[in-house]
């Protein structure tokens, strides 16, 4: 599904260059110190900052544990922009492979969609 209204389009834009949205993300591996990486175990983070909602920070790490199962650790941090400190909260959960695996497909078809939304060059005359 693609954006028609060329008006939101451009409110879009505008929107995002006003606010001074940025937004980044970094993937990683995880493991003890000194060993390297676990095997299956790694994360995500993502940080967003604008001059509205200030900064926010969202991690999203994963690793096998005992008895088949997958603990997942998130984290999220935000601080508006008055102020000096952020704040965070942190939930360790554990999950069964297969949810894993829901949540990827999911956040796959999500990802496919946005790439749907995204503007394209329109052919000048």
């Amino acid at each position: 599904m693609s954006v028609k209204d060329p008006h939101l389009q451009r409110w879009a834009i505008e929107h995002q260059q006003e606010t001074q949205a940025r937004s980044e993300h970094q993937a990683y591996a995880i493991g003890p110190k000194g060993s390297g990486a676990m095997p299956g175990a790694g994360g995500v983070q993502f940080d967003d900052e604008d001059n509205q909602r200030g900064k926010r920070s969202l991690v999203f790490e994963a690793r096998p544990v005992l008895l088949g199962r997958v603990e997942i650790r998130a984290e999220l941090t935000t601080q508006a922009p008055d102020q000096v400190r952020g704040h965070r909260k942190t939930a360790y959960i554990t999950a069964t492979p297969q949810a894993l695996r829901d949540l990827a497909r999911q956040l796959l078809e999500t990802a496919d969609a946005a790439d749907r939304k995204k503007p394209r060059p329109t052919a000048v005359d």
